[in-house]
């Protein structure tokens, strides 16, 4: 079984930072996505496997991920990070204060306190939104927060010693297009954004009963469809009330 199997396999069953926006809505009320979340965790509860999911993006990730780290690596080499694909075993790491979640962070500093995840960016109009020199660091950061916000907090939740995370949207070089010939080290290619646990207890204490009333959901013996019928709450067991 090679690392990733293993990896893998420790994430069936779970809640993790990647998928929490399955689990959050803008209304804050059950949606058909979170329903369709509670399905596939609960399918991989019972049968111990999880259905195999695949898209462009995610092998794009997969591809360059490495040379985005190489990427931080080359220009910020003050900052010693440790790239989580380069160990024996891929981290997954877990807060005994919230079962059945986790977390795999892309890169962190020796002492866990920061965290470094890679975004590659896929798509025309979103490379050029990114790596437009007129377009404000503010509008991006906004922009990333959106994105991503679900998953920083999960980071955030899965180790409390995490105190920064750094997003890194990185624009790989495309080998389909002779001019880009630029390194793929070139400080251009990346944009960093830095978000802190300081200020943002609430919203990660919001998250973290978010989490534990899903895994309520999964954990109950009703029909996914009828939790979008009135208000529901954890007890102190973690198991699911009507409000």
């Amino acid at each position: 079984m090679t690392k990733e199997d293993k990896w893998l396999k420790r994430r069936i069953g779970m809640i993790t930072a990647s998928e929490l926006g399955s689990i959050t809505s803008a209304s804050g009320k059950i949606i058909d996505g979170n329903i369709d979340f509670i399905r596939k965790v609960r399918w991989e509860r019972n049968h111990g496997f999880s259905l195999p999911v695949t898209s462009r993006a995610i092998e794009i990730g997969k591809e360059n991920e490495p040379l985005a780290i190489a990427w931080y690596r080359a220009n910020y080499p003050d900052e010693k990070i440790i790239y989580s694909q380069e160990l024996a075993e891929i981290p997954f790491w877990t807060n005994p204060d919230v079962p059945s979640f986790g977390a795999s962070p892309d890169a962190f500093t020796e002492d866990e306190t920061m965290v470094v995840e890679i975004k590659n960016v896929v798509g025309n109009s979103t490379i050029e939104f990114f790596f437009d020199p007129c377009t404000s660091y503010t509008d991006k950061l906004a922009r990333v927060a959106k994105e991503h916000i679900d998953q920083i907090l999960g980071q955030f939740i899965s180790n409390p010693k995490v105190q920064k995370i750094r997003l890194v949207k990185y624009c790989a070089q495309n080998d389909d297009i002779m001019e880009d010939t630029d390194s793929p080290l070139a400080p251009w290619r990346g944009i960093v954004f830095d978000f802190e646990r300081e200020g943002n207890e609430s919203v990660i204490a919001d998250m973290i009963e978010r989490i534990r009333l899903f895994n309520a959901f999964i954990a109950s013996d009703m029909n996914p469809a009828d939790l979008k019928k009135g208000a529901w709450g954890v007890d102190d067991e973690g198991k699911l009330i009507a409000k």
